[in-house]
C-alpha cells in the first residue's frame, strides 16, 4: 500500500492551544548503582584506583607483608650446591614433620629472593604433606598477592581462616578484598573481628578507616585514620582516608600537604606517590607533576610501570618526543616486551607521522628476525594504516613457514583480512585449507560457523561451534554465534543460556552485554536487558555505548530518576556531553521538572551555542513551561548575529504556531528555504500546512520551487511524487519512484511505495521480479502497511501462500482499511478459498467510502466468484 512520506522532524504549523502548567515533581538525588573504591561519585580515590588499575602494571601491594611461614631468620647458611648434597643424603630418612620443615625454609627463602615460582612449588609441596599448615597457606595467599591474583589470593585467605579464625593479618587483608570488590558489609565484619582479637592493630583499624569512608561515614572515618597515623606516620591507608576527604570538600592543597608529610617519613610509598601525583594534576600544576614522576623513577628505578605512566601523561600533554624517550628506556631494560615497543611505534607516529613509525616497527623486526610476534604486529599496523597489499605479502610470506601453527596463525588472519575486504569466497576456501590441516582450529570453525550460519546451515553450525567449546570452553565468541544459530531455529531458551555463558566467560565484555541485552529487549525482557547493562558497566565503567543502551531502556520505562543517573554517568565518563545533558533533559521532561530542563539545556547551549538536537530541547521545554516569549527572545537574539541559521529559523517557525501567529511562522520557514534550499525540513513542514489547509496547488508550486533550487534533493523528490500521486498521475510517480530507488535503496518509504504503484501498474515478469527484490528491503517489518505491499507483490508474483501469509497480518493491523482487505480477497480467491474470499470482499465494500479507488476490481472479482 502507498503511504505518504512523513519524517520524525516533520510538524504542521497549528493554533496555539491552552495549557496548563503542571505541578513541579521535586527533585530527589540520582540513585547509585555501583562504585569501586572507598567513596562513591566520583570521589578522588575512586579516580585514584582507577588510576592504578589502568595504567600501572605489576605496582606491589603497600601494606606490610603477610605473616612470614618462618619469622626467624637461620643463624647460618650454607651454599645451594652443599645444601643440595645433604637433602639429598638425609631425603630417604627424613620423617613427615622434617619435610614440611624444610620446604617451608626454602620456601621463605626463595620469597625473599624474589623466585615467587620456586617458593609457590615449596609451599604446595608442604601442603602435599599437610594440607591443613596454616603458614604455608599464608605464603601462598602472599605469593597470589604478589602476582596481584586476587582470586586465588581469597581463596587461600578463607582456607587460613577456616582453619584459624584467630589470624588478624588474614582477616585484614581478606577484608581488604571485599571492600575492593564494593562489598562494605563483609569488609566491615572482617575489620570489627579483627579489632576484636587485637584491638590496637593499626591495619584493622585502616581498614574500618576505609569502610567507613565509602559508606559515607566521613567524619568517623577521619577520626579512626587519625588515630592510626598517631602512632604510623605514614600509614598508606590512612593517609589514603584522610586525602580522600580532603579532596571530596575541595581542600587540594590540604591534601596534598598531608601525602607530603608521609612521604617525607618514607618515600619509598609507591601508592602514597602515586597519589600525590594525581592531586597535583587535580591543580594543574603541570611542572609539578612532571618532578613527581622524575622523583618516582629515581625511586624506584627497575619498576618500568612508573616510566610507562609518566609516558601516558607526557603523551596526553602533547610532548611525544620525551614520551617516546620513556618509552624506548622501558625497551633497553625489556627487549621482549612487545607491548612497550608497540608503544614506542604509536608515540612516532603521532609525532613524527607513520613514514618514522613503520621503519621503527621494521627496525625492530630486523634486529629480531625470529621474533614472529612482532611480525604479526607489522602485519596488523599495515592493516591498521589501510595498506593490506603489505598485510597480505607479509602474512603470505609467514603462511610459508615449516612451523605449522605460524603458518596457520597467518592463514587465519589472511583469510581474516580476505573477509574485511568482502572476498567472502576466497575467505571459505581459505578456512577449508586450515581445517585440512588442523581440524579443531579454533578461529577457522568459528569462521566456518559464521559461513554455515549465514547460509542457513545452522546444525552444521552448531557442531562446529560445540568443538570450539570441547577444547576450549572460555572461548566466548563461541557461544555468541551459538545463540544466532538457536535464534534463527526460533529457539530462544537455547539462544539466551548461550548468551549468558558468554557473558560470563567473557567477564562481562561490553561487545557481548551489547548483543546480549539486544536480544533481550527482542524477548521483552527489559529487566533483564537492564541488569545485563549494569553488570558490565560495573567492571567497564567507561562504556557509553551500553550507557547510551541503558539510557534508551529506561526512557522507554518512564524511569526517569534511572534515565537521568544514566545522563550523569555519560557525563562522568567524558563521553559524548551533548548526549548526557539531552538523556537528563528527556528525564526532566518525563518528571515535568521543565525549570530543570531549562537550566540543563541552557548550560549546555552556552557551551556549544550551534549544537541542535540540545537547542531544540530547550525550546520545546520553554514551550511547555507556557514561556514562548523567552524562547522566541533567544532565537531571535541568536538569529540577529547569524541570520541564515536555519535551526534557529525552523524553531522560531514553531514558536510562532504555538503563539498563533501564523502569518510569522509562515514568513520564517519561507526564510529558512531561502537559507538552505537544498534542505528538505522547511519545504516540508510548509508542505504539510498547505495541504492541512486544502491549499494543494500552493503544495505543489513549493515543492517545483524547491527543486528549482535543490534538483538532486532525494526529499524533494519524494513530495514531488506524493504531488503527482495525489494528481492521479501514477505513472509518472513510478518513474520518480524507479530513480530514487536506484540512489537510496534502503530507504522503506521509498521501497514500499515503488513496490506498491510497480504491483498496480506493471504486470511483466521483469517488473513483477524486481518488486520482489525491491520488497525485501520491508518484508520483515511489523507496519500493517509494509506488509499489504509485501504481500501484495509475491501475490503479483503468483506466489499465494506467502502473499496469504503477509496480507493476513497486514488485515489483523488494519481491518477496516478496504485497500488491504481487497488485496486479501484476491489472494484467497486465487489460492481457492471462494467462502473466505467472499466475505472478505464483501467487507471491503461495506467499510469503505464511496470515493473508494478499488471499487470496480473488488465487484469484478466478486461476480467470479
Amino acid at each position: 500500500m502507498w503511504r505518504r512520506s512523513s519524517p520524525p522532524t516533520a510538524c504542521a504549523m497549528r493554533p496555539r492551544r491552552p495549557r496548563t502548567s503542571p505541578a513541579r515533581t521535586p527533585r530527589r538525588p540520582a540513585r547509585r548503582r555501583f562504585e569501586t573504591g572507598f567513596h562513591c561519585n566520583g570521589s578522588p580515590l575512586v579516580a585514584h584506583q582507577r588510576f592504578l588499575k589502568k595504567r600501572v602494571e605489576n605496582m606491589t601491594a603497600s601494606a606490610k607483608h603477610f605473616m612470614r611461614a618462618v619469622k626467624n631468620a637461620r643463624p647460618w647458611r650454607v651454599s645451594r650446591l652443599a645444601a643440595v648434597s645433604l637433602l639429598a643424603m638425609s631425603a630417604a630418612c627424613a620423617s613427615p614433620e622434617q619435610k614440611v620443615e624444610r620446604y617451608s625454609n626454602e620456601a621463605a627463602e626463595f620469597f625473599e629472593n624474589g623466585e615467587l615460582t620456586k617458593a609457590y612449588i615449596q609451599y604446595q609441596n608442604v601442603l602435599k604433606i599437610d594440607e591443613e599448615n596454616v603458614p604455608a597457606l599464608l605464603g601462598l595467599a602472599e605469593i597470589a598477592e604478589q602476582r596481584q591474583d586476587f582470586q586465588g589470593m581469597f581463596s587461600y585467605l578463607q582456607r587460613v581462616l577456616r582453619l584459624d579464625p584467630n589470624q588478624v593479618d588474614a582477616r585484614v587483608k581478606i577484608g581488604k578484598i571485599y571492600l575492593l570488590g564494593s562489598d562494605e558489609t563483609a569488609a566491615l565484619e572482617e575489620a570489627e573481628k579483627a579489632l576484636e582479637l587485637e584491638p590496637d592493630n593499626l591495619d584493622a583499624m585502616a581498614l574500618k578507616a576505609g569502610v567507613l569512608l565509602k559508606i559515607g561515614d566521613n567524619a568517623s572515618a577521619v577520626e579512626l585514620a587519625r588515630q592510626v597515623l598517631g602512632r604510623d606516620p605514614a600509614n598508606p591507608e590512612a593517609v589514603t582516608v584522610i586525602v580522600t576527604d580532603h579532596m571530596t570538600k575541595n581542600e587540594k592543597e590540604e591534601a596534598l600537604a598531608e601525602l607530603d608529610k608521609a612521604l617525607d617519613i618514607d618515600p619509598q610509598l609507591a601508592m602514597l606517590q602515586l597519589l600525590r601525583i594525581y592531586v597535583l594534576q587535580s591543580l594543574d600544576r603541570t611542572d609539578d607533576v612532571r618532578e613527581a614522576y622524575a622523583r618516582m623513577i629515581e625511586l624506584f628505578p627497575e619498576q618500568t610501570a612508573y616510566r610507562r605512566v609518566y609516558a601516558g601523561e607526557l603523551i596526553r600533554l602533547g610532548e611525544y618526543e620525551a614520551a617516546r624517550k620513556q618509552l624506548e628506556a622501558v625497551v633497553e631494560k625489556e627487549p621482549g616486551n612487545l607491548a612497550v615497543k608497540m608503544d614506542v611505534v604509536r608515540v612516532i607516529k603521532a609525532g613524527e607521522g607513520n613514514a618514522a613509525a613503520e621503519a621503527k616497527l621494521k627496525s625492530y623486526v630486523e634486529a629480531d628476525p625470529d621474533n614472529v610476534d612482532l611480525k604479526f604486529a607489522l602485519v596488523d599496523y599495515y592493516l591498521g594504516e589501510d595498506t593490506p597489499e603489505k598485510a597480505n605479502d607479509l602474512l603470505d610470506e609467514l603462511a610459508g613457514s615449516d612451523d605449522i601453527d605460524i603458518s596457520l596463525r597467518a592463514k587465519n588472519k589472511l583469510a581474516g583480512t580476505l573477509m574485511n575486504s568482502g572476498d567472502k569466497e576466497a575467505a571459505h576456501a581459505l578456512t577449508d585449507e586450515i581445517l585440512a590441516a588442523d581440524d579443531r582450529n579454533t578461529q577457522a570453525l568459528l569462521r566456518r560457523a559464521a559461513f554455515e550460519i549465514e547460509a542457513e546451515e545452522y546444525d552444521q553450525a552448531i557442531v562446529d561451534l560445540r568443538t570450539v567449546l570441547d577444547n576450549s570452553p572460555d572461548t566466548y565468541q563461541a557461544n555468541v554465534l551459538m545463540s544466532a544459530a538457536f535464534e534463527a531455529q526460533g529457539n530462544a531458551s537455547f539462544a539466551r543460556a548461550e548468551l549468558a555463558k558468554s557473558f560470563e566467560n567473557s567477564n562481562r565484555d561490553p561487545n557481548v552485554a551489547n548483543h546480549f541485552a539486544k536480544f533481550l529487549l527482542r524477548q521483552k525482557d527489559a529487566d533483564r536487558a537492564e541488569e545485563v547493562l549494569l553488570d558490565s558497566l560495573a567492571a567497564h565503567e567507561d562504556d557509553v555505548e551500553n550507557m547510551k543502551l541503558l539510557a534508551s531502556i529506561r526512557l522507554a520505562r518512564q524511569d526517569w530518576r534511572g534515565a537521568e543517573e544514566v545522563g550523569e554517568m555519560i557525563e562522568r565518563a567524558g563521553g559524548d556531553s551533548a548526549l548526557g545533558s539531552n538523556v537528563k533533559a528527556a528525564a526532566y521532561v518525563g518528571l515535568e521538572d521543565y525549570d530543570s530542563v531549562i537550566e540543563t539545556l541552557n548550560e549546555r547551549q552556552a557551551q556549544r551555542p550551534l549544537d541542535t538536537q540540545p537547542l531544540a530541547a530547550l525550546v520545546n521545554a520553554y514551550i511547555r513551561q507556557d514561556r514562548t516569549d523567552e524562547a522566541e527572545a533567544m532565537l531571535e537574539r541568536m538569529l540577529e548575529n547569524e541570520p541564515d541559521n536555519y535551526p534557529a529559523l525552523i524553531l522560531l517557525a514553531r514558536v510562532y504556531s504555538e503563539k498563533g501567529q501564523m502569518e510569522d511562522a509562515e514568513s520564517t520557514l519561507v526564510k529558512a528555504t531561502q537559507a538552505s534550499p537544498d534542505r528538505a525540513q522547511a519545504y516540508e513542514i510548509l508542505y504539510r500546512t498547505y495541504l492541512s489547509r486544502g491549499q494543494q496547488d500552493k503544495a505543489a508550486a513549493l515543492i517545483e520551487r524547491g527543486l528549482a533550487a535543490a534538483p538532486d534533493n532525494d526529499a524533494l523528490k519524494v513530495y514531488k511524487a506524493d504531488v503527482l500521486l495525489s494528481q492521479g498521475r501514477r505513472e509518472e510517480a513510478l518513474d520518480l519512484y524507479s530513480e530514487l530507488i536506484k540512489v537510496r535503496p534502503n530507504d522503506r518509504i521509498i521501497a514500499n511505495n515503488f513496490v506498491s504503484l510497480s504491483s498496480d501498474l506493471r504486470q511483466d515478469e521483469k517488473s513483477v521480479a524486481r518488486a520482489l527484490e525491491v520488497a525485501k528491503v520491508i518484508e520483515n517489518l511489523g507496519n500493517p502497511y509494509f506488509r499489504d505491499t509485501v504481500g501484495w507483490a509475491y501475490y503479483r508474483a503468483g506466489e499465494y501462500d506467502k502473499a496469504l501469509q503477509y496480507l493476513k497480518e497486514a488485515a489483523a493491523g488494519a481491518e477496516n482499511n478496504g485497500e488491504i482487505l481487497y488485496h486479501l480477497g484476491a489472494a484467497q480467491a486465487a489460492s481457492g478459498d471462494e467462502a473466505a474470499a467472499k466475505a472478505t470482499l464483501e467487507k471491503a465494500l461495506s467499510v469503505s467510502g464511496e470515493d473508494f479507488a478499488f471499487v470496480n476490481e473488488v465487484r469484478t472479482l466478486l461476480d467470479r466468484l
